[in-house]
């Protein structure tokens, strides 16, 4: 297994610790803040969510799973936006560790998002829940007792050692001591220009992985906008609000893609016998996740459309 990420020369606190009772609360940050005043608010904030939502996934709390997940994307997006200010090549050898990290939680985390949408459909008039629930819940609780020995080793204790060292007291080079509107505006336009180009390409009923494709750069654009808005100021958090509103239905298409593979596993788990009267509910699912997968990125569209104009203007603002 790779070896973790870690900081020469520097020694962070003892396994035996919990990280997050020594990192320091965020910087406060304002339009005249220095890009490392910036940055080093964003490593704090995320990574004491990670260390947070981390603490409870030994006893599967509310929303360990999706908060761990989404910190752990949060801070590897910021090291792609900012990580060549950093000193000691870092944003190299920690971007792989916590994709690693988050990559442990995805299967616990598709199928919660699953559990959750069929435990709250009120009007399941196909008996979907009936036929899929319990089956979802025993592989939740699988899939997060399989992820748990992994975020448990030495390689997950090393990747949370070291973010909590970055944290406290990043290393940064020269160019991160000018003013966070001059270092990091260029930067979060270029992560919004990669994520508007993959969505223009795109119309509803192309390939899922092309729509997923054009997710991952919607989030990474959401996620570079939200680690300069307190600097950049309004244009910023609305650029962020505003792929945050696309997403929305980006990730149902994803959704529907990735509940229909979960249905089919449950069709073919020779474990867990299915009835015919099961299978055949099963079967309206699966053909019912194209048509919902079509619909989410018509839908996506849509937003993008009626975004157009006023992306176009929080873009200029950003760059004036």
């Amino acid at each position: 297994m790779t070896q973790p990420p870690d900081e020469p020369g520097r020694s962070g606190p003892s396994l035996g610790i919990d990280p997050e009772l020594v990192l320091p609360p965020p910087t406060p940050v304002s339009g005249d803040s220095t890009a490392g005043v910036v940055i080093r608010s964003h490593l704090r904030r995320q990574t004491s969510a990670l260390l947070a939502a981390d603490a409870g996934l030994d006893d599967d709390l509310p929303d360990a799973v999706h908060a761990s997940r989404v910190a752990a994307r949060r801070l590897r997006s910021g090291l792609r936006v900012y990580g060549d200010l950093l000193t000691d090549d870092l944003s190299a050898r920690l971007r792989p560790e916590l994709s690693w990290y988050a990559g442990q939680l995805a299967p616990a985390r598709d199928l919660e998002v699953f559990t959750a949408a069929l435990a709250t459909d009120t009007e399941d008039v196909h008996g979907y829940g009936d036929a899929l629930l319990p089956w979802l819940r025993h592989r939740h609780s699988l899939a997060l007792t399989a992820a748990l020995p992994e975020l448990r080793s030495s390689r997950a204790d090393a990747l949370r050692a070291a973010l909590t060292r970055l944290a406290t007291d990043p290393r940064f080079t020269k160019h991160a001591s000018k003013r966070a509107v001059t270092v990091l505006g260029p930067r979060v336009l270029r992560a919004d220009d990669r994520a508007a180009k993959l969505l223009a390409q795109l119309r509803p009923g192309d390939e899922s992985a092309s729509w997923h494709s054009a997710r991952i750069g919607a989030k990474r654009a959401r996620y570079a906008a939200e680690v300069g808005a307190p600097a950049l100021g309004r244009p910023c958090q609305e650029l962020a609000s505003m792929w945050s509103a696309l997403t929305e239905p980006l990730g149902d298409g994803q959704d529907a893609a990735i509940q229909r593979t979960l249905v089919l596993d449950r069709v073919d788990d020779s474990s867990s016998p299915i009835s015919a009267g099961e299978a055949f509910v099963c079967g309206v699912f699966v053909a019912s996740t194209h048509d919902r997968e079509v619909e989410s990125h018509r839908r996506a569209r849509e937003v993008w459309r009626d975004s157009r104009s006023r992306h176009r203007t929080l873009r200029a603002a950003l760059e004036a």
